[in-house]
Order: structure tokens, then C-alpha cells, then sequence
């Protein structure tokens, strides 16, 4: 009785083998925003708080394509519940490299709570700088394939006046890896930081990366 009863949970376990063994393999993409952020939680914030004032919210998007790890630098701290509810409206496309999921860099969103003809003032004078072209994978493919090589890197940089990156500081594990991942950040662009309406270089900017290569299949 034993050896039917392993002999059956065998039979069963290898169509599982192979269903797994027949997946097709992840294409790689860019992080994408499927779905616009709510803008009710804004309207809610302005009839509660009846201010006007502005909103910068840091986030991570997921590899379940929600963000995660929000923090909200607000000119009205009421506002950042708000903020915050806002960007967890979204949803995305997570990002896919070398076949896998991978979490997303930092990103920045700002928003604008009043009204638009009375725009609001950082009494700092500060705006930090917004993303508008973020990492290529084709870029981050590439330093692994020229390097045969995978590992973490914790980059630094300085978001210019001009929106691009510059003093760029990889920290890779592999210290091959480094200029080919400065020359993948410095082609990311943003609309730079301001400090009393003016563009400014905005340093201590960071983005980690977790470079691994991608997984060849049998048929491959």
C-alpha cells in the first residue's frame, strides 16, 4: 500500500516539474503607470485644510506594482496623509530585468494643493528635483553583459541645474561595474530642484540597484 501511494505522488509531481520548467520567461520592461493617482484624497485635503501649499512625495513602486515606503515633504504638514493617500491610488507595471521582477528606484511626486492662479510658496524656498526619464534596463543588461559580472550598487549623484546627473558615485560591489552604470544614471534626466524659483544643483541624491544576470532556460 505504501509503495502505490508513493508511486502516485511521483506520477503527480512531474507534470508539476514540468509546468514549472515550461514557463515562459518574463520580457523585459520599463516601469509603467497603468493607472492615474486618485485626485479626490487632494480635493478632500483642500476642503479640510483650506490652505494653499505644495507636497513632494518619495516612493518605491513594488514588484506587486503598488507603492510602498511613501514619506511625504509637505509646506503644510496637514497635507501629507493626503499626499500619501494620492500615490497609493496608483497602480503600475512593475519593472522587469533579465526576466525578473525588481522593485522600483525612489521616485519623486510632487502636488499642488489651492488654487493653480495662486500658486503655492515653499516658505524654504525649496522644490526638489521631479523624474522625467528614469533608468533604461537596456543600460543596466548592458554593464552585465560587458562585465559578466552581478551585484549591488549604491549609487549617489547630483541632480544638475541643467536636470542631468553629475558627480555620480556607482559604490558598486565590483568595481567593473561602476562606469558602466555611471554612464546608465547619467542618462536619466529630471526637471531640476529649485531654490528661491531658481534651478539649482540638488546633491544627495541615491538610487540602490541589484544588478543580477538574466536566467537561461534549458531550450536556450
Amino acid at each position: 500500500m505504501l509503495k502505490w501511494i508513493c508511486a502516485v505522488a511521483l506520477m503527480a509531481a512531474v507534470p508539476a516539474g514540468e509546468a514549472l520548467a515550461q514557463q515562459p520567461k518574463l520580457k523585459d520592461r520599463p516601469l509603467k503607470r497603468i493607472k492615474d493617482f486618485d485626485t479626490a484624497p487632494i480635493k478632500e485635503g483642500i476642503t479640510a485644510i483650506k490652505q494653499n501649499g505644495e507636497c513632494t512625495v518619495t516612493y518605491i513602486v513594488g514588484t506587486d506594482g503598488k507603492a510602498k515606503d511613501l514619506t511625504a515633504d509637505c509646506t503644510v504638514p496637514e497635507y501629507a496623509p493626503y499626499a500619501i493617500k494620492a500615490v497609493q491610488s496608483g497602480e503600475w507595471e512593475a519593472e522587469i530585468t533579465g526576466g525578473e521582477l525588481f522593485d522600483s528606484y525612489p521616485i519623486k511626486q510632487p502636488f499642488r494643493f489651492g488654487s493653480v492662479s495662486q500658486a503655492a510658496v515653499d516658505p524654504r524656498g525649496e522644490k526638489a528635483p521631479t523624474l522625467v526619464k528614469g533608468l533604461e534596463p537596456k543600460d543596466v543588461e548592458r554593464a552585465i553583459s560587458r562585465t559578466k559580472m552581478e551585484g549591488s550598487c549604491a549609487v549617489k549623484y547630483t541632480v544638475g541645474a541643467d536636470g542631468k546627473p553629475k558627480d555620480i558615485v556607482p559604490g558598486c560591489a565590483f568595481p567593473q561595474l561602476d562606469p558602466h552604470i555611471s554612464e546608465a544614471i547619467s542618462k536619466m534626466r529630471y526637471e531640476p530642484g529649485q531654490k528661491a524659483g531658481q534651478p539649482v544643483d540638488w546633491p544627495g541624491m541615491s538610487m540602490p540597484m541589484n544588478l543580477t544576470k538574466p536566467k537561461v532556460g534549458k531550450d536556450n
